[in-house]
């Protein structure tokens, strides 16, 4: 029987032609930028947020804001990815005619399980990241939220962030990966091309820094290669959701990079600590690709790799 990476694939059959995948990426990015433009000129005008506070958490601005005007601008934000949800929905039934939910699962179902492994392995990474940090004299600083406040918001912010970052998921590594499988079996083209995508589509949350993005494009790309595995181990999407997930709560409401980000995280972490532990933060993201790649993780073994056959799972 094949296993379900290869079923999660076939399903993109048999309208695989490359320009039906190049198309489907036009109409998914212009549909989410439509409505991330609709969604900020309606937040705007209402007065629900203000230029200069999306300016602000999008690091277009120095302007430093009132924790609830952050909170709101951000939330503003992760509302515009609900475009990648809609756009996936319409490149899937325009161009591909099939069910979005084949997208999400070889057999259309979300995984629970496979959701928390996947939010279990980020929480390790990030775990380990913090004790590298602590450990070697450049450990993030508490920030002056009060603890109360981060509370407060911590549901709403996660809901959205959840929302997101599964948004991405469903078009990097879901629609765009099960397409370019579907056609070349090689993962240097389905496992590579959109994680590049993936970290130059976050070139802009280096801050202004060009040596911290560079960083952040290069982390960012290995990441990707990380939830890429996951579903090639897995045939589905419900892992790297649970990873994308929690590494965007740790990322952006637990430990944030001064500068480069909202001021709504617990501790921050300053730019040039960040730049210092980056070459250790790049080798962990190696080990932790190895490890999910290797039949030691928690993900479902299959079958062996066969040689000329890179669609397997180990």
């Amino acid at each position: 029987m094949d296993h379900p990476f290869q079923r999660w694939v076939d399903a993109a059959r048999p309208l695989t032609q490359l320009w039906r995948t190049a198309l489907g990426a036009v109409i998914v990015v212009g549909i989410w930028l439509g409505w991330t433009l609709a969604v900020g000129l309606v937040a705007v005008r209402s007065g629900l947020t203000s230029r200069d506070a999306m300016a602000s958490v999008t690091g277009q601005s120095d302007v430093s804001l009132p924790y609830l005007d952050a909170v709101i601008a951000i939330g503003v934000l992760f509302a515009t990815f609900w475009g990648l949800w809609f756009g996936v929905w319409t490149a899937a039934r325009l161009l591909s005619k099939r069910n979005f939910l084949s997208i999400i699962s070889h057999d259309r179902r979300a995984r629970l399980g496979q959701f928390v492994v996947g939010m279990g392995l980020a929480a390790g990474y990030l775990a380990a990241g913090m004790a590298l940090s602590v450990f070697s004299g450049s450990a993030p600083q508490r920030s002056n939220l009060q603890i109360e406040t981060w509370l407060l918001s911590l549901v709403p912010l996660a809901v959205l962030i959840f929302l997101q970052s599964a948004g991405e998921e469903l078009f990097f590594r879901g629609y765009l990966t099960q397409q370019l499988a579907a056609r070349v079996r090689h993962p240097a083209v389905w496992g590579l091309l959109p994680s590049l995508g993936f970290g130059f589509a976050h070139a802009s949350n280096g801050g202004g820094d060009l040596a911290f993005g560079a960083y952040y494009i290069v982390a960012a790309s290995v990441l990707g290669l990380v939830m890429t595995a996951t579903v090639w181990r897995t045939g589905g999407l419900s892992a790297a959701m649970g990873f994308h997930f929690v590494n965007n709560i740790g990322a952006l409401l637990v430990v944030s990079v001064a500068g480069s980000s909202p001021p709504v995280s617990l501790f921050r972490i300053s730019l040039p600590d960040a730049l210092g532990s980056a070459p250790i933060d790049l080798l962990m993201l190696g080990l932790l690709l190895a490890f999910v790649l290797s039949p030691y993780a928690p993900l479902p073994k299959g079958q062996a790799l066969r040689k000329n056959d890179m669609r397997a799972a180990p």
